[in-house]
């Protein structure tokens, strides 16, 4: 009997890909995402700022990874009332299609005898004239644009200031903390627990 183990993340492994992904957007501006530990966390709290508590990675039944992420708001930063993350329109692929024609060229008996005298050998006069064949095989990419939303907020509580939002990649969630709704210049932080 064969048995299939489900791989397993642990909130660290989960926190150096995101912390990893963010290093390699902003090699221009190492500053643009800061590591800070818990004894900092309260100061920051009082700026205008997000903070990456935490980052989680799940397996679902079906073997897609989910990816939740864990913020709290400073007391500076905008706070609406629902958040709601923007959509964009990317390729859905949904397969392809090749197909295969092929053909030659038959002529009539006269063609034919015509042919035979062009190629044939003093020797062998029986010999058959060369075929005309062709083939063609067109490939068709079937996909369609399709707008799907970066990410989903799972839980926001204005008042606790705090939100998680789910995505379906690492990449998507690093492109989304640039739209967060929580107003202008918001400084990022990435909770080092």
């Amino acid at each position: 009997m064969i048995k299939f183990q489900q791989k397993q993340y642990s909130e660290y492994d989960a926190m150096r890909s995101l912390y990893k992904k963010l290093m390699e957007r902003s090699r221009d501006n190492r500053q643009k995402y800061r590591v800070i530990n818990s004894s900092a966390l309260i100061p920051i709290l009082n700026g205008n700022s997000v903070v990456i508590e935490r980052f989680v990675i799940s397996t679902s039944m079906f073997g897609k990874d989910r990816y939740r992420m864990y913020l709290k708001i400073g007391a500076k930063a905008k706070l609406p009332d629902e958040v709601r993350l923007p959509g964009r329109y990317r390729d859905k692929r949904l397969g392809e299609l090749r197909l295969n024609f092929n053909g030659g060229v038959f002529g009539s008996k006269k063609f034919s005898d015509s042919r035979l005298k062009l190629f044939a050998d003093n020797k062998k006069k029986d010999k058959q004239p060369p075929m005309i064949s062709t083939s063609a095989s067109p490939y068709i990419d079937l996909s369609v644009k399709v707008q799907e939303i970066l990410g989903e907020a799972i839980k926001y509580d204005k008042r606790e200031r705090s939100i998680i939002l789910e995505f379906r990649t690492i990449d998507d969630a690093v492109d989304a903390l640039d739209i967060l709704p929580f107003g202008l210049n918001y400084t990022i932080y990435l909770l080092n627990a």
